[in-house]
């Protein structure tokens, strides 16, 4: 269970990274899978834990 789970973390991650790019909501697909994890409360969850951690990261440049 924990690889996982932290193949759910890794794919939140990546998620979260592609919803960066501007005008990526334009995008009929990333809208619906988008839309399929916020419908699902234990992914949202993790979703929600994931884009709190990239927030407080600092910025790579």
């Amino acid at each position: 269970f924990e690889k996982q789970d932290e193949l759910k973390r890794s794919a939140m991650r990546a998620v979260a990274a592609l919803l960066t790019i501007p005008e990526v909501e334009k995008s009929p697909a990333m809208a619906e899978f988008s839309s399929q994890i916020r419908s699902n409360p234990e992914m949202a969850s993790l979703f929600e834990s994931i884009q709190k951690d990239s927030a407080s990261l600092p910025e790579l440049s």
